[in-house]
């Protein structure tokens, strides 16, 4: 769901809206902007939000005028006040709200005597905009995300039939079922892993995190999204005899397959098991290393599930994980035709926020060892872009990226 916050300077109140709304679900696709934006964030909110641990400084404040083009389900202006105008979107929005503030930066006086109007009208954003969330977003986000399980359960159930060379070719061999997508345009070479197994390679991955996780002989390994278990296997090469890997996975089709391919191969010390990530069927504290290769962005809720992921690993233990983030803002439509070029991009969200939650959640020493940039074909930016801003888009950091993150449980 994407939701703009409206104000004049976009410094103070949008932006602390923006803040507690992403801290509320961090499945919402949040902006903030404003007609005559700051310079940068007001420094006072960012100190009344860093009270309550909420970090709003990278905020770069932005102009109302770059979201013109773009869909949104709410609009919602946050202005207060008779001597105040707020901006009237004349964009694409399903629903118009308003939700008004007085404006802390007319307080005048010492920082002891602003500050408190600060807090005050930081509480009553937190407030209204809680009472908002609540009422007309929580349930439509929930149905939403049950929604996504299901089309993912179905079309990965398709690609397990299939080999890898048929992925390349259209995600389900037809396009009745996915269409043109592929599901493939990040995936490395892993021939050259211990441990690979080609029957278990479907391409489905955007990096190899096993090269980045510290795997020693003994560990307890776990795969999220383990699929035909092409990870798993890699990483049983490196735990040994001594060592156990699991692979979860919620698609019964990858899971049989996954089966099947362990029993030729004959190692007792790999399972595969069926179940959620947001909710796994492990117990607590009995992981070394999680590992997971382009899955979490499909997971509708990241939070629950890095949350999990903290609770099953072993004080010390660490998290690897390759998966795909955006960097700057797309347009939507031109993130919509990239999602149908490439499956993958579904539901990845920005990559500040993506390692923000893993903080959030309580790793430390969180790592991106390696990252790629998807190469859009020009066809399809050119329908957005002119030459100049195809030019800037290519050369100025916004796109979509396949990174490498690793992170630490103390």
């Amino acid at each position: 769901m994407r939701i703009l916050i409206l104000c004049t300077g976009n410094s103070c109140r949008s932006q602390m809206a923006e803040g507690f709304l992403k801290s509320f679900d961090s499945r919402l696709e949040i902006y903030s902007a404003g007609t005559h934006p700051a310079p940068h964030a007001n420094p006072y909110a960012v100190a009344a939000m860093n009270e309550l641990g909420i970090n709003i400084s990278g905020n770069k404040p932005k102009s109302v005028n770059i979201f013109l083009a773009d869909p949104f389900d709410y609009v919602i202006t946050v202005c207060g006040g008779a001597q105040e105008t707020c901006p009237a979107f004349i964009g694409n929005v399903k629903n118009r709200l308003h939700i008004g503030f007085d404006d802390p930066a007319d307080a005048v006086g010492t920082i002891e005597e602003v500050m408190p109007v600060y807090r005050r009208i930081r509480d009553e954003i937190r407030a209204g905009f809680h009472a908002f969330y609540a009422e007309k977003i929580k349930a439509e986000m929930d149905r939403e995300a049950n929604q996504l399980k299901e089309i993912v359960k179905e079309k990965y159930g398709a690609i397990a039939s299939q080999s890898k060379e048929q992925n390349q070719s259209s995600c389900c061999g037809t396009t009745s079922c996915c269409g043109d997508v592929d599901y493939t345009i990040f995936s490395e070479d892993y021939s050259k892993s211990q441990g690979y197994n080609p029957e278990a390679d479907l391409g489905l991955g955007c990096g190899i995190p096993t090269d980045f996780a510290g795997i020693r002989q003994g560990d307890h390994v776990l795969d999220l999204g383990s699929g035909a278990g092409n990870d798993c296997f890699v990483a049983r090469a490196m735990v040994g005899d001594s060592g156990k890997v699991t692979g979860l996975d919620f698609t019964d089709e990858m899971i049989e397959k996954a089966i099947a391919n362990n029993i030729k191969l004959g190692y007792s010390n790999v399972e595969f098991v069926k179940g959620d990530i947001e909710t796994m069927p492990l117990t607590s504290n009995t992981v070394d290393v999680v590992v997971s290769n382009c899955v979490l962005n499909l997971v509708p809720d990241k939070e629950k599930a890095f949350a999990e992921i903290f609770r099953v690993l072993k004080q010390g233990g660490h998290l690897c994980v390759s998966d795909v983030v955006i960097k700057g803002i797309l347009p939507v439509k031109l993130r919509q035709d990239a999602e149908m070029y490439a499956g993958c991009v579904s539901g990845a969200i920005q990559m500040e926020t993506y390692l923000g939650i893993i903080e959030k959640l309580g790793f430390s020493d969180v790592a991106v060892h390696k990252e790629k940039a998807i190469t859009i074909p020009d066809e399809i930016l050119a329908n957005y872009l002119s030459e100049e801003e195809l030019n800037e888009f290519k050369n100025g950091g916004t796109g979509i990226f396949s990174i490498t993150v690793s992170g630490k449980k103390q």
